[in-house]
């Protein structure tokens, strides 16, 4: 059973829009139904649902389809069963689309990947009736800059990679003919947008390295997913922030765009249009006043704020249609001893997660050189992510911020914060010792690389500054936060 270009002709009924559109009946998921979308990092993030539910809202409204995420980091479809009841027990499923083969291809035979396959369905079986599809592996995203010298090398493997994982969507569709299983072509409908972009001689890429999504190729491979459930509407253009797509992988800085680009692929009926975001440089005012650091915002009169929400700065949802409900903003000054951040958060509740603690993050750049990209994960001297976490829960000890630190972890001596609630959610400040930027002098002028994000309880939803979805792995696209000189009183 194949979907896709010859999609299954279905006999329920339709769903009508306001407008009169209908949710064509070529389409694999019928009005009201839910989809689960199972499998590894890539379905991790929750971004294909969330492409898909917006895309969705944005054409049939009252459709009432919804897609839910369930990945894990690094799964096969071997090392997924233990995961398999956690992912469906207790839930209602329409259809759960499975999606391996990334993490399998460098393990496994594709007689061996069919075995597995097998193995996994009889798994699901026992949690689910729910219908299956299985997704044609995506695969390894080629190099766009393949015509620079010295990528010879690289850009071979980048292909031999990608082979290994056509045989196992070669695999997967011959796996699904032989369970009566829908085969969802999304390897297809990539390779067409790849081989479109190298005819139109495009430098954007989809991946930020080489198999994970960046936020342009969510929303590329989103669409390609609907299509290759059998969705094909009229052309459609939206925007998105250029994050890393003008980067090789991680392997160049990001450009600004000094105007937006549009993406046009005749396969595809989404049109992007990649656009800078509204803010890529933080001035960061010095004050002669310290800061008093008591959550109430009372210091931070006409100091500039840069809001981000839904739903340009979106990078994770795994709610779905939860972004609208959060939003944050960010302001930031000096005083010669520490640096100053303001956060205001909104939000629907102020709960404890069951697995992941809200946090706000801050990455810094105060290596010597920076160059070069810089990973927080590899405890680089000068690189370090400040993660602050807001906690009510003691009513008689009251607000309290827990600051955590990665990378390099001195950078982070001294730092102090502190939180309390608004009508909307919380406001939180924090300050940061430059004296424990022991790489650099911070001084009037000093240029950070830097970047900024809130992950929400339980990773119900991610925003981020910049739109990157590497803003751990790489600095490549980090904006600039510079620390601006002592103010002139005859200006004041």
């Amino acid at each position: 059973m194949i979907v896709g270009a010859a999609a299954l002709a279905l006999t329920a009924g339709t769903a009508c829009t306001a407008s009169g559109a209908k949710l064509p009946d070529g389409f694999l998921i019928r009005p009201g139904q839910d989809v689960l979308l199972f499998g590894d990092s890539i379905i991790a993030p929750g971004m294909y649902g969330y492409v898909c539910n917006s895309l969705l809202d944005r054409l049939y409204p009252d459709s009432g389809v919804t897609f839910h995420c369930y990945g894990r980091a690094g799964a096969t479809a071997e090392s997924i069963l233990p995961f398999v009841p956690k992912a469906l027990e207790g839930k209602q499923y329409d259809w759960v689309l499975i999606n391996f083969g990334h993490n399998d291809a460098g393990r496994f035979t594709a007689d061996e990947f069919k075995e597995s396959c097998g193995t996994l369905i009889e798994e699901i079986r026992k949690f689910s009736d729910a219908r299956l599809g299985w997704m044609g592996v995506v695969g390894s995203e080629p190099t766009a800059f393949a015509d620079e010298p010295g990528q010879e090398k690289r850009a071979e493997r980048l292909r031999q990679s990608r082979a290994k994982h056509a045989a196992l969507a070669q695999a997967s569709k011959e796996f699904c003919q032989e369970r009566n299983i829908a085969y969802v072509p999304l390897h297809e409908e990539v390779d067409r947008l790849l081989h479109e972009r190298e005819e139109q001689g495009l430098k954007v890429m989809f991946t930020m390295d080489a198999s994970h999504p960046n936020l342009v190729g969510n929303w590329l491979i989103g669409a390609a997913l609907l299509q290759a459930l059998g969705l094909r509407p009229e052309p459609m253009t939206i925007e998105v922030l250029q994050g890393e797509a003008t980067s090789d992988h991680g392997r160049l800085p990001v450009p600004t765009l000094e105007e937006p680009l549009e993406l046009r692929f005749k396969g595809l009926f989404l049109r992007v249009r990649l656009v800078p975001p509204a803010h890529r440089r933080t001035v960061c005012p010095r004050v002669e006043k310290t800061v008093v650091l008591d959550g109430r915002l009372g210091d931070w009169e006409g100091i500039p704020e840069h809001t981000i929400a839904a739903p340009d700065y979106v990078t994770w949802e795994l709610v779905p249609r939860c972004a609208a409900s959060y939003a944050a903003s960010m302001r930031t000054c000096w005083d010669g001893e520490n640096l100053y951040l303001a956060f205001r958060i909104r939000e629907p509740e102020l709960g404890e997660g069951t697995f992941f603690p809200e946090i706000i993050e801050v990455f810094i750049d105060a290596r010597k050189h920076t160059s070069r990209s810089g990973n927080v994960w590899r405890r680089t001297k000068g690189l370090t992510q400040y993660c602050f976490h807001r906690d009510f829960r003691d009513a008689e000890k009251g607000p309290t911020v827990k600051v955590m630190v990665n990378g390099d972890r001195e950078q982070g001596e001294g730092v102090r914060a502190a939180v309390a609630r608004t009508d909307e959610g919380y406001a939180l400040e924090a300050a940061i010792p430059l004296g424990s930027l022991r790489q650099i002098e911070a001084g009037p002028g000093t240029i950070l690389p830097w970047n900024w994000a809130v992950s929400f309880t339980d990773q119900s939803v991610n925003l981020d500054w910049l739109g990157l979805m590497s803003r751990s792995q790489s600095t490549r696209g980090y904006g600039e936060l510079i620390l601006g000189p002592v103010p002139n009183r005859q200006e004041q």
